[in-house]
């Protein structure tokens, strides 16, 4: 029997833990090609395929926090804020996704668009139904 790794449903439960963490009210599956008035978002995105172990999946999810500048300046206060609300509520679980408490943080990066964004990857474990 094939067991079902829906990716959507990965997202929307990454989505979902983001926004109960209270890290940011504005979270997308990709990267919006504009935020007009908001001052941060997040973009949640499958970072790995998902490998399938018989008695369980893995794949690793990775966190795109996003805070507008502060003239030309990287905010480094709101992406510390934000980083607190997300791994403060970690290790998290929602429905068949675990998802472990020790994440990897990539250097902080400048868009181009007047943001700064800190990359954030969890990995996940998920529960065979």
């Amino acid at each position: 029997m094939m067991t079902n790794y829906d990716i959507s449903d990965i997202e929307s439960a990454f989505m979902s833990i983001v926004k109960t963490a209270g890290v940011s009210s504005n979270v997308y599956p990709n990267r919006p090609k504009s935020v007009t008035k908001s001052q941060d978002f997040v973009v949640v995105r499958l970072g790995t395929s998902v490998e399938d172990l018989a008695a369980y999946g893995t794949c690793r999810v990775r966190i795109f926090l996003f805070a507008r500048d502060v003239e030309n300046i990287k905010n480094s206060t709101k992406l510390g804020m934000m980083y607190d609300a997300l791994v403060g509520n970690m290790p998290a679980q929602s429905g068949r996704y675990m998802i472990d408490v020790n994440p990897t943080i990539s250097p902080d990066v400048a868009d181009d668009y007047g943001f700064h964004a800190r990359i954030i990857t969890f990995k996940v474990t998920i529960k065979v139904q």
